[in-house]
């Protein structure tokens, strides 16, 4: 299962923890990007905010893996399930040409 993860700052840090939360936030990339549950991460240009595409096998694993975010405390986090672009075209195609059948057509 794939899920865009975006994070957004909500709280300031306090400026003593900056610098630890920001080796732990390293050491916490290496770790899920070396286990294949985190398949990529950015953040956006100019600013404390990015996101990553977790890969994993349920929620409880997504849950575990976000409650070691270090800046999950400070942050708003938004997290999208996501599908196989084609495989969903296919659904919606096949939705579609049912609804078409049962109007008579």
């Amino acid at each position: 299962m794939k899920f865009l993860v975006i994070s957004k700052p909500k709280y300031q840090v306090p400026p003593e923890r900056v610098i630890p939360l920001i080796d732990a936030f390293m050491a916490y990339i290496d770790k899920y990007e070396a286990s294949g549950q985190l398949e990529m991460s950015w953040s956006y240009a100019g600013t404390d905010s990015g996101g990553g595409i977790a890969n994993v096998d349920s929620l409880e694993e997504l849950d575990a893996i976000m409650q070691e975010y270090p800046f999950g405390p400070f942050s708003e986090v938004e997290i999208i399930p996501l599908t196989d672009v084609k495989a969903s075209i296919q659904r919606t195609k096949e939705y579609a040409q049912m609804m078409f059948q049962q109007m008579g057509g």
